[in-house]
């Protein structure tokens, strides 16, 4: 066979052709096909912005244990008054959310 017959030949062509357009509908048309792959690359995303947020907040809460640990004079007062515990002389005053 010469080489450029086969180059010249419209049937290798056209079933080159139909052969990538097969292929295309396969990869767009199958279960396992592209808007799958584009489903899984946007879960990725979503997971890697999630596991960013998790590990930010256990380096705070990680800080806050060890400053807990040191007996922090600042953090003691401030779970204090998170828990409604006041100065002496001090008034507390809370609100409620309007539910509407």
């Amino acid at each position: 066979m010469n080489v450029n017959w086969l180059l010249r030949s419209r049937t290798v062509w056209w079933s080159l052709a139909l052969s990538a357009l097969s292929s295309v509908a396969l990869l767009w048309l199958s279960p396992d096909g592209i808007p799958e792959l584009r489903k899984r690359q946007r879960e990725l995303v979503e997971t890697k912005r999630s596991l960013l947020e998790l590990s930010k907040s256990n380096r705070e809460l990680y800080d806050e244990v060890h400053r807990l640990a040191q007996r922090d004079p600042e953090l003691m007062e401030a779970l204090a008054r998170r828990q409604g515990f006041a100065k002496p002389g001090e008034t507390v005053y809370t609100f409620k959310d309007r539910q509407k």
